[in-house]
């Protein structure tokens, strides 16, 4: 339809394109008359501008000549002061210079490298002085390992007067432990202290039996309680018969309820709980604390134990893995250049071993025999050692002639030994590599120790990642223990609270106990104050029963009291055995008589103290006693040692003999490493000599060289000479270039025509023809702007009126104006025919294919509307067709008057029908909504997910929404549906 346009709009421009070309022509024919004195004019301007074009010209070139003369004069008059400069200066000879650098330079050289000889004679004959003065100590220095090993000694002979006091007095202290342990047995005359101890196995009965004692004692002791208690009893219960108590009603109940508040209450099962929980936070803490080892302390100095942060973690982590993978590559890389190394080597030796060629060495040392052989034939000239270096000379011959006919295998075996020798460059760079890269990996640990040290101590894992993994876990180990030690103090609290609880409530109880006249001791627990508090209610209810109760009672007393006065004697019995046992036990021992049974415990803690005190004050006098050897061997190695290097000794003073000794030693080796650093400077400087000679003789030789030159006898004198010379040649030069410049200036053949032509000339008058030349020059300008205006003007006037050309012009481009105009109308006829055709095509295919994709949509639409629309139809309209809605009542609604949910569920349902019309003679393609149904209630989103389920026959159906519900409606509608969470 564009193009239709756009060729109307053509033709109308050619059309009056036509127009305007006939109005043009119209004009021409009545403007022809005055055509003739217009052409007359314009040809009388074009001559008189170009005679005044001409005339300038002559003028200009004029002008320029007496430029060039005015440039010139000024040269001449320069050259002719340089040429009288010239006549001033001497007429010698320019020697030839062959020396480098300027002569001011050689001069400087020469000063210099006088004061320099001066000053390293003089340094030479301070440090030759300094160095005979100096004298090394070589007595003390032939014995320097001995005194060396003296420190060592020293360290323990001090050691030793330090520690020697006081072992001695914890000598005394363990002499006088055994002396209390001898009076605490009663055997303080003893002479032989071990004498007393016991055999192990006499300890181990007596111990066992000391501890059975206990029992037995205890035995008694209750069995003898319980006889008087059950007596005690049995009296009571005598006295209680017929008895009868009268209690006030409310202190009774006082009482009753004090004893239901008591059982209802938890706080034992709270205690209990609380008891559980500390035990199994303890148990958390103590393992925490034994996987915290080797670090020790509470809980307070666990939490103020320095972590490093997370921060520092992951830093460490990336530079661990960072070297890790340096480590990796590194022995990757070690493995390769071994293997080349290898490789080369082993060719290297094949080479050799299979080509019969002497090597470079081999052949340099027969020729170094050759020509030994040749200076030993020289000197002597004998038979013998002409036969020797005939010898010699053929066998360099025949080695000479293998290299030369093997000259490719031994290039071969140079070119391998040169690739091995870069191979082991190679692999000694890989190897200082990994070096750096351990000692990066130390450093690493050293900062990752300092930091966790507080926590782990001297750890000694040797792998940065395994320390990290150490640090985290320890980190972890930590948190759990603070947790732990938090769950105990909180169990800690509530069992506090609640045995607070159960103590009010004890005097609660104990309080209504007092009022019904029942005392109860202050140390009875709650619950057997709750005891005595139910059994006097029991007892109160059952007031008319307790007299019976009380005749059993005394009954059932009587032969309790008989039953423990039984216990009493077996427990008696018993006692007697022990006794028995014990003597016999301690038989033959120094403690079989005169021996209680309650002190045979303390005489065996006595003897034990005893036992382990001997064994300290042996093992304290082997001690003491290598102690004195040490210092003694330490005083007689330090004699010798004194006497040997005739150090003067007094006595008394080992040690300081030794560090005598040791600074004397010092002394001495200094003063060898000043001798030999003297040394080394003397000869540096000597070299420096050798080196300034040369530089002396090198100057000394240009020098003489530059006098020679010049034909003068000082440095000076050359000066003054090259600076005369060098004015008269720059002068020289300056004179041929100011020639040459004139010569050019002028465009003569030479300098002298040149002159001649200056010297002729009177400047003055050149002056003022310039100036008149110039004045006339600015007037033919103003007479050619002048005439080019004249000259313009009419032939813009004749362009203007046109002629025959103009006419011809026109007449063509009507011409090609029609033609334009049929070609395009050619065209439109064509393109306006084409549209129609394809307008017909295409409407004929919308009725060939709409039915099947307007059923489709018009099924699905209606199937997500739940029946309130019926189905779609298409209405012709201007230019096309309109899509209508069609209720379930019959009318229609054009798609704008849609709501907002319809219009998205009629979109969806055109997308499904155009998808199974694509389907159907292609290869599908993936199906993506996103979001679409955000809109639709819960049933339209089941019946859309349904029709997306059969969808799924036909190809792949993706579904994008952030809504969870319909998640839930996708997998219960269909429930081969895969659902992506995209985070």
């Amino acid at each position: 339809m564009r193009s239709k346009q756009a060729h109307g709009t053509e033709l109308a421009l050619l059309k009056k394109r036509l127009v305007d070309v006939k109005s043009r022509r119209d004009a021409i024919d009545t403007l022809a008359s005055t055509y003739e004195g217009l052409e007359a004019e314009r040809l009388d301007a074009s001559q008189q501008y170009g005679r005044t074009i001409s005339d300038r010209a002559v003028l200009v070139a004029r002008l320029d000549t007496i430029a060039r003369h005015v440039r010139a004069a000024p040269m001449l008059a320069d050259m002719r002061r340089k040429i009288a400069r010239l006549d001033q200066l001497p007429d010698i000879t320019s020697p030839a210079r062959t020396w480098t650098g300027s002569v001011t330079e050689l001069i400087d050289d020469d000063a210099s490298l006088r004061t320099r000889l001066s000053a390293n004679i003089d340094e030479v004959e301070r440090l030759s002085a300094k160095v005979t003065a100096v004298d090394e100590d070589e007595r003390i220095l032939s014995i320097s390992e001995r005194i060396r090993s003296l420190a060592e000694g020293k360290v323990r002979h001090t050691a030793a007067g330090f520690d020697l006091p006081t072992r001695s007095m914890g000598l005394q202290i363990l002499n006088n432990t055994v002396a209390s342990c001898l009076a605490a047995l009663g055997r303080s005359s003893e002479p032989d202290p071990a004498a007393l101890l016991l055999p192990a196995v006499t300890v181990g009965v007596v111990r066992a039996m000391v501890e059975q004692r206990s029992g037995i004692a205890t035995g008694a002791r209750a069995a003898r309680d319980e006889a008087a208690a059950a007596l005690d009893a049995l009296q009571v219960a005598r006295q209680r018969v017929g008895e009868e108590r009268a209690v006030p009603e409310p202190a009774r109940a006082r009482l009753g309820s004090a004893l239901s508040k008591a059982r209802a209450s938890g706080h034992l099962a709270e205690i209990r709980a609380a008891r559980e929980a500390q035990d199994a936070g303890t148990i958390r803490w103590e393992a925490s604390l034994a996987r915290l080892r080797p670090w020790s302390g509470d809980a307070l100095a666990l939490a103020n134990v320095a972590v490093p942060s997370a921060g520092h973690i992951a830093a460490w982590k990336t530079v661990a893995s960072e070297r890790a993978r340096s480590t990796a590559v590194l022995a990757e890389r070690l493995a390769e250049y071994e293997g080349n190394h290898e490789m080369l080597a082993a060719r290297l030796d094949a080479l050799r071993a299979s080509v019969d060629v002497v090597d470079d060495e081999a052949a340099a040392a027969l020729r170094r025999v050759r020509d030994d052989a040749w200076a030993t034939h020289r000197a002597a000239l004998t038979g013998e050692t002409a036969d020797d270096f005939s010898v010699a000379l053929a066998r360099d011959d025949i080695a000479s002639a293998g290299r030369l006919a093997g000259a490719a295998d031994l290039a071969e075996i140079r070119a391998t030994a040169r690739d091995l020798a870069e191979a082991a460059a190679n692999l000694s760079r890989n190897r200082m590599q990994r070096t750096q890269l351990d000692k990066d990996v130390d450093t690493q640990l050293l900062e990752i120790r300092s930091a966790t040290r507080e926590l782990l101590g001297d750890d000694v894992e040797a792998s940065p990642e395994r320390l990290i993994e150490r640090i985290e876990d320890q980190i972890r180990v930590r948190s759990d223990a603070l947790a732990a030690w938090e769950q105990i103090e909180l169990a800690r609290r509530k069992a506090e609270r609640a045995a607070d609880a159960g103590e009010q409530m004890r005097l609660e109880m104990r309080g209504a106990l007092e009022s019904v006249g029942i005392a109860s001791a202050p140390s009875d627990t709650l619950e057997a104050i709750m005891a005595i508090a139910d059994l006097f209610l029991d007892r109160q209810r059952k007031v008319d029963a307790e007299y019976a109760e009380a005749l059993r009672m005394v009954s059932s007393k009587e032969e309790n009291l008989a039953a423990r006065r039984v216990a009493v004697g077996v427990a008696e019995r018993r006692e007697e055995e022990w006794l028995a046992g014990i003597t016999e036990a301690l038989k033959g021992t120094w403690l079989e008589s005169g021996l209680s049974a309650s002190g045979v415990g303390t005489v065996l803690d006595q003897l034990a103290e005893l036992s382990r005190t001997l064994q300290e004050r042996d093992a304290l006098q082997l001690r003491i006693d290598k102690m004195e050897a040490d210092r003694a061997n330490f005083l007689v190695e330090v004699i010798a040692v004194a006497a040997e290097a005739v150090e003067p000794t007094k006595d008394g003073e080992p040690e300081q003999l030794a560090i005598r000794l040791a600074e004397r030693l010092e002394r001495a080796e200094r003063t060898r490493e000043t001798k030999a650093s003297l040394g080394n400077d003397l000869k540096r400087l000597k070299e420096t000599r050798d080196i300034l000679d040369n530089e002396i003789s090198a100057h000394e030789r240009r020098k003489s060289e530059v006098l020679g030159v010049f034909g003068v006898a000082t440095l000076s004198e050359v000066v003054e000479r090259d600076e005369l010379l060098r004015e008269r040649d720059g002068l020289r030069t300056t004179v041929a270039e100011l020639e040459e410049r004139i010569v050019a200036e002028l465009a003569v053949d030479g300098f002298e025509q040149a002159r001649s032509i200056l010297d002729a000339i009177d400047f003055d008058s050149l002056v003022v023809e310039k100036a008149e030349g110039e004045q006339r020059l600015r007037q033919f300008d103003e007479i050619i702007q002048q005439q080019l205006i004249r000259q313009t003007r009419a032939a813009d006037r004749l362009d203007a009126i046109g002629g025959d050309s103009e006419v011809a012009r026109l007449d063509a481009e009507r011409r090609t104006t029609l033609l334009e105009i049929e070609e395009k109308a050619v065209r439109y006829i064509e393109l306006k025919l084409g549209i129609m055709s394809a307008g017909n095509a295409l409407r004929i295919y919308r009725e060939s294919h709409r039915s099947g994709m307007m059923a489709r949509a018009s099924d699905a639409f209606k199937l997500m509307t739940r029946g309130q629309y019926s189905g779609l139809t298409a209405q012709p309209a201007k230019g096309g067709e309109v899509l209508i809605a069609v209720q379930g009542d019959g009318q229609s609604k054009v798609t704008d008057a849609l709501s907002k949910g319809a219009r998205f569920q009629l979109y969806l349902a055109l997308r499904l029908a155009g998808y199974y019309e694509f389907a159907q003679f292609r290869p599908s393609v993936p199906f993506i909504a996103d979001d679409i149904m955000e809109t639709f209630d819960h049933i339209r989103s089941e019946e859309v997910f349904r029709l997306f389920g059969e969808m799924a026959n036909k190809g792949q159906v993706i579904y994008l929404t952030h809504h969870k519900h319909l998640c839930e409606i996708a997998k219960a509608v269909v429930p081969g549906a895969v659902i992506h969470q995209l985070n």
